[in-house]
């Protein structure tokens, strides 16, 4: 008897997978990991190019993600306005880097500034050079797969429409390129990818 399961099922089973992975994984090695990521993503971004004048949004990794710490310190000191999200309800919201002591934890353990300091994806992020976002995984299409909640798929469907979009940027391990990750309708490709050993181009900027 064939047994049918559905993308989001496929989803839900993979990220399970992935997520053991990232526990079970060596730790001793985040420190470099992150230095080697924030080299990439920064070398990555002197292609379209960022200059001191751009806005680069950025996620603030939660626990067992690729950390970009060292990517957001290195960018503001390049004098780039760099965007963090601030969750409300089942949406993000976005407010300037800064400094963490000021910030407070979210209902997913992650730091993040005052809400009152944040403005709505609409507003944010078509102002945005580059939006770097997180993943389990990514496929050579640029199919990631997210944590599940939708948050970035509900922020990346307000660059419907624009003429021309940020360009989108998503960050995994290099153990987490894979061959296939199931899609659905409303998924949004990336159009470059980052891990701690390579940059990887899936639709090149004009």
């Amino acid at each position: 008897m064939t047994v049918h399961v559905d993308q989001g099922e496929r989803k839900s089973i993979l990220r399970s997978r992935l997520r053991t992975a990232r526990v079970a994984r060596e730790l001793a090695a985040s420190v470099d990991i992150d230095a080697q990521i924030s080299r990439h993503i920064c070398d990555l971004l002197e292609t379209i190019p960022v200059t001191a004048n751009s806005v680069v949004a950025l996620y603030v990794a939660m626990p067992f993600e690729p950390s970009v710490n060292s990517a957001r310190k290195d960018l503001r000191e390049l004098g780039v306005t760099v965007l963090v999200p601030v969750v409300s309800g089942h949406d993000l919201f976005w407010a300037a880097d800064g400094d963490e002591r000021c910030w407070e934890r979210n209902s997913f353990g992650t730091l993040e500034p005052n809400l009152d300091d944040a403005i709505s994806s609409a507003q944010a992020l078509p102002m945005c050079a580059a939006i770097i976002i997180p993943a389990h995984a990514i496929d050579p299409f640029g199919f990631r797969l997210g944590q599940g909640k939708g948050f970035y798929d509900r922020a990346l469907a307000e660059l419907a429409g624009l003429e021309r979009s940020p360009l989108l940027i998503g960050v995994t391990f290099e153990s987490e390129f894979l061959p296939d990750v199931p899609t659905q309708a409303h998924d949004i490709p990336v159009d470059a990818s980052v891990t701690e050993l390579s940059v990887r181009w899936f639709n090149t900027p004009d």
